[in-house]
């Protein structure tokens, strides 16, 4: 069965230099350490790369930079990200960590003496970066005097106007599942319709016990991109440059969530367990360019168009496992009979193909060099996160019509143009050593209207490198902290659900070297 249940991964993933990741229904949020693509030197100033040059971040960010290259380089970086969730929620704190080696970039650019005549030379770089990383786990927990998430179920029902007839048509017996998580709860007996209508309202057993929560949720995978650019100098005052990006996002998140009913006679609470895969490919073209203004200053601009995703696929599961103490029923003689174990039941697995349009990003920035003691540059980038746009081929017609509306609407009401800010400094304390330091601020990019937390993420980071005519080494520390928030489940009352306040970490230690040639 295919079908538009839920808010895709990608309008929430693949945009966003922040740390927050929004997919639907109810618990299928996920959350990222997102970081800026670069080598480790560049990481250390901030991410600030645009006016500098002759780096392989070039690759991925300003392909003008590429002009600056006067011979061959090969570069490989590791990286060691550990990631930490501080919850409230309900009053009770908890935390949740997680930590991944990867390898951020790799790549080569090879450097040529002349293009068309003595006023003009470039080179070619292509490279691996991983634009993002999916650790960010989070655990939250305490006691619900107000609602369960079975509430949300029964809602869900009771808007569709369900029956108990109609709830049982949505389970296959052949199959052992059911097509929505209102069946699901129906076919478990932790949803009942009303004994006079045999539909809505529906209802649960004991819905005033205290409830205590408890969700964790996880993630895996990343947002690399392959990346192919070549960048000129004319007459080594005007950089151009230009470069195709390959992007794939594959991603996993896990969700589990469980209710138990302080003091409960008939069912003791459930688990609820939920997963989405995602996967897809995308393009885009940059296009930049630096003007030397003297021997000391240079400015930079860059572009990026929207990257465009072909075809995202989405995989939607879900069980849910009831524990049962004692249901009270009828049995096949029309005897009362008492349930004492029910069986989990599983959704009817859900996929989903759309496709997708990234945010445009416009850069700019300079670099002021301090003679050969050093530099300092920044950048400022815009990213039109109210631009990103869905549509699904696979709908077609009406359907996809409306798929639009309903989705663009939601991302032009709660997202819009954000600022990244990023600083960063060099200093050569010996002839072969330098010391790094920088901080960048990333917008959220949210809404005002969407809630009050400030969503910015902020970033510090730090490092030192050694250079000789032959090789280089860079280690980087980066540090970054976000506030976001974690919202379980909705209800139509607002005072009947809570949402969790999150303080979101990240530590990454970067090693990276590259041989010129």
């Amino acid at each position: 069965m295919k079908k538009a249940l839920f808010l895709l991964f990608s309008v929430f993933t693949l945009s966003e230099a922040v740390a927050q990741i929004y997919t639907y229904p109810g618990l299928a949020k996920q959350f990222s350490t997102i970081y800026s693509s670069g080598t480790a030197r560049i990481q250390a100033l901030g991410g600030a790369n645009s006016a500098l040059g002759a780096d392989l971040s070039a690759i991925s960010g300003n392909p003008a930079g590429l002009g600056f290259y006067t011979r061959s380089e090969v570069n490989m970086s590791l990286a060691f990200t550990g990631v930490q969730t501080k919850s409230t929620y309900l009053s009770s704190s908890d935390q949740a960590s997680e930590s991944q080696l990867q390898v951020p970039t790799l790549g080569m650019v090879i450097s040529s003496n002349t293009l068309s005549g003595s006023d003009w030379h470039g080179s070619f770089g292509f490279g691996y970066s991983r634009q993002a990383i999916f650790i960010q786990p989070i655990q939250v927990s305490g006691t619900n005097n107000r609602s369960s998430l079975l509430d949300n179920f029964i809602e869900k029902a009771n808007d569709k106007d369900a029956t108990g007839a109609s709830l049982d048509e949505e389970y296959d017996t052949s199959s052992g599942t059911a097509s929505s998580a209102e069946a699901l709860a129906y076919q478990t007996f932790l949803i009942n319709p009303n004994f006079r209508t045999g539909g809505a309202p529906f209802e649960r057993f004991q819905p005033l016990l205290p409830t205590y929560q408890q969700g964790f949720a996880s993630n895996s995978g990343a947002l690399t991109s392959w990346d192919f650019a070549y960048g000129a100098s004319y007459r080594d005052k005007f950089y151009l440059g230009a470069a195709l990006h390959f992007s794939k996002i594959t991603a996993s998140s896990t969700t589990n969530w469980e209710e138990e009913y302080i003091g409960a006679k008939q069912v003791a609470g459930f688990q609820f367990d939920e997963t989405l895969q995602t996967n897809g490919s995308g393009i885009a073209l940059s296009l930049g360019g630096i003007y030397k203004l003297n021997s000391s200053l240079r400015l930079s601009f860059a572009l990026r168009t929207p990257t465009y995703y072909d075809q995202m696929n989405e995989t939607f599961n879900a069980r849910l496992n009831p524990d049962v103490i004692g249901i009270p029923s009828t049995g096949s003689t029309g005897n009362p009979i008492t349930i004492t174990k029910v069986n989990p039941i599983r959704l009817t697995t859900n996929e989903f193909t759309y496709q997708f349009l990234s945010p445009l990003r416009v850069s700019g920035g300079f670099a002021y060099f301090f003679s050969k003691r050093g530099f300092l540059t920044a950048d400022l980038e815009y990213v039109g996160y109210g631009g990103m746009k869905v549509y699904s081929a696979e709908l077609g017609g009406s359907a996809n019509q409306s798929f639009q509306t309903k989705y663009n609407g939601q991302i032009s009401r709660n997202y819009e143009g954000a600022l990244n800010v990023k600083v960063g400094t060099e200093i050569r304390v010996l002839p072969m050593l330098s010391i790094r330091g920088g901080a960048a601020m990333l917008g959220g990019g949210y809404a005002p209207t969407y809630d009050t937390i400030n969503r910015n993420a902020f970033q510090f980071s730090g490092g030192i490198g050694y250079r000789n005519s032959t090789f280089y080494l860079d280690l980087t520390a980066i540090q970054r902290t976000q506030k976001d928030a974690y919202t379980p489940y909705t209800l139509k009352n607002v005072e009947d659900y809570s949402s969790a306040t999150l303080n979101l970490s990240s530590t990454q230690i970067m090693l990276g070297g590259g041989i010129y040639f």
